[in-house]
This record gives structure tokens, sequence and C-alpha cells, in this order.
């Protein structure tokens, strides 16, 4: 495993948004599946979930939180030298949402902007970028990690319906004159990238009249080709292995051991894997901030989302030492082993 050090740079601080429709979650399993599936509620852990309504997507909800944590912050937009943009819900193909948070957020033109592709392990990648960016432009990066997965879920697939909430981030990222270092680590299985996909809407599979329709599925999932498919097994299987395997190395690499942590923030998925990867690492569940019963699996902006909705009240008053893991689509992993704190962040910001 190759492990990516950044030295002297700091999360200033970080913010998040989610939509206003909250969806309680035993109502929609019940009315999909039945009174006898309300067991997936338990094992998932996700009791509600917020989505987006029409005409609004991941870019809005990130806008309003960058918008608030800048204003906390009380920055000058000049002081700000790139954006990074995590979704792999953007609003178009073309251009990308950074571009489009340039001109909205009234950026000056010559701040590097680009986005990353990534959907539940993008936010540990994001962080490495922006600070690598933060320390090579001398300026500070806006990161934007939002994701509207359900704006690509069938509703009448159990395996993904149930599961998913939108919510967008912001954090920047600067330069620090702490002696302490950021850790990364990452891992990519593309041959297993099938098992978690969306087979229509890109340039190899273009959207069609055939690609909107509904259909029975071999798996018995009612979706379209446009609609997000996971082979749950195969992915609980990847989660159960090698996600903890990857953050055990990490730990190890850099010496650290599991009681020295102060929390382990890990994706969101769904309650029964964050256990599962928890005992594996032998780290109690009283050291793992889980926010999924409130918002369901928002994909990589769980992790800033978590940080925000359940360490507030920590890390705008103490530092604290970190390790986070996003895992999913890809297959891909990032993990992080990071100090968080003294830094500003606002409480989660409800999108009307």
């Amino acid at each position: 495993m190759s492990l990516a050090v950044l030295e002297h740079v700091e999360l200033l601080g970080v913010s998040a948004c989610v939509p206003s429709l909250e969806i309680d979650n035993s109502d929609f399993v019940k009315n999909l599946l039945g009174e006898t599936a309300l067991s997936i509620v338990d094992s998932t852990g996700i009791k509600k979930r917020r989505i987006v309504q029409e005409g609004v997507t991941s870019l809005d909800l990130c806008i309003r939180a960058a918008e608030t944590l800048i204003g906390e912050l009380n920055i000058s937009y000049d002081e700000i030298g790139g954006i990074v943009f995590v979704t792999a819900t953007p609003d178009h193909l073309l251009p990308n949402n950074s571009s489009l948070c340039q001109e909205i957020l009234g950026l000056h033109k010559s701040v590097a902007a680009f986005d990353v592709n990534l959907a539940c392990s993008g936010y540990p990648y994001g962080l490495w970028l922006s600070g690598l960016m933060a320390k090579s432009l001398n300026k500070k990066v806006l990161l934007l990690d939002g994701q509207s997965h359900s704006q690509y879920v069938s509703k009448e697939d159990p395996a993904t319906s149930v599961l998913f909430g939108d919510a967008g981030s912001a954090s920047i990222i600067g330069e620090s004159s702490r002696k302490s270092a950021w850790f990364f680590a990452f891992e990519t299985d593309g041959s297993k990238r099938d098992v978690l996909s969306i087979n229509s809407g890109g340039y190899r599979n273009r959207v069609s009249s055939n690609s909107l329709e509904y259909k029975v599925m071999p798996d018995g999932g009612k979706r379209r080709d446009i609609d997000l498919y996971m082979n749950g097994l195969e992915v609980f299987a990847f989660a159960s292995t090698s996600v903890p395997k990857l953050l055990s190395e990490l730990l190890r690499q850099t010496n650290t051991t599991p009681d020295e942590l102060d929390y382990l923030i890990l994706h969101q998925a769904n309650l029964y894997m964050m256990k599962r990867i928890a005992k594996r690492l032998k780290i109690d569940m009283s050291k793992v901030p889980v926010s999924l019963d409130k918002f369901g699996n928002t994909s990589s902006t769980s992790i800033p989302l978590t940080i925000v909705s359940e360490l507030r009240n920590t890390i705008v008053e103490r530092n604290i030492l970190a390790a986070m893991e996003g895992f999913g689509a890809g297959l891909s992993t990032g993990a992080a082993l990071i100090d968080i704190g003294p830094c500003v962040c606002p409480e989660v910001v409800i999108y009307e």
C-alpha cells in the first residue's frame, strides 16, 4: 500500500446542507414491501432520509453550504484559489459543476476549478487533492462534496430505494503552521465495477427511449437503465473485507493504534456494515458517529455531513484525531488519518 502524506495543511471549516423533504423510512418500506420487511430499517439503521425535490440538485445544496461556511469564516472570496467539486450527480455532462460554482459564488476567474467523478469514496480524495492545491497555490481551496442519488434510484427497486438520501457540503482547506500531517491511502478494483453502477447515460451507452422504460430486472428490481443498480451481497463482501484491511494498514504504517483515535468516521452505508467494520478494526462503536438514521446513505457526502451533524460541538472547541474511510462505486476506497479542529462548523443547513 502506498501512503500519501500532506504536511502543513488544515481544515479551516466544514458545513453541510440537506433538503427539507424528509422521508419516514418505515412508512416507505411498508408501502413498498409490506410490514414483514420492516427489519430492513433495523438492519440498515436508516430511519429517515432527506431527498431533493424536482429542480433542486446537489450543486444547489453545496452552494448553500459554501455560502454559509464562507460567511461564518469571514474570509474574502479572493482568498480562495481553487474549487474541487466531488460528485457523481453533476448538473450537466458539460460544463462541470466547479465551473458553475465559480460564477455563482463570484470567485475570481483565476481559480483552478475541476470536478472529481467519485461516489462514496470521494471525500478523502477531495481532502487530499484540496490539500495539494492549497500548498501549491498558497491559497485556500474550497472543497464541495454533494450527491443527489435519489434522482437516479427507482422507487420500486428494494435494493436501493430504501437507502439513499441527498446532501451537500463545503470544506475550506488551507496551509497551516501545525506540525501534524495528514495521511491517505487509496484502493481501486475496477474488475468489480459492475456491482454498483448506472448502465446508461454516458457516452458509451447514451440515453434512449429504451433506457427510460421501467423493466423488471433479473435480480427482481424494477428500474430503468438510467437508475442505480447495486449487488448488495457483493458490496457487503467488499466492505467487510477490503475496507477494514486498508484502514488497518494505514494505521499500521502511521504507527497509530485504534485506542489513539478520537473517532472513526465511516461512510454511512448501513449500520450493520459499519458495526462489522468497527469490530474488525477493534474500535468501539462509541467512537463511530452515526448520522444515517437521520439522513440515509448520502454517498461521499456522508462523511462531512456526519462531521457536522454529530461532531460539531467537539471540533469547534478542540482538536481531534480522526480516521475516515469512504468506499463504494468503482469499486473504490479512500482512507485518511487527519486532525480536525478547532475549526468553524455551522449547524446543518436545511435547504427550503
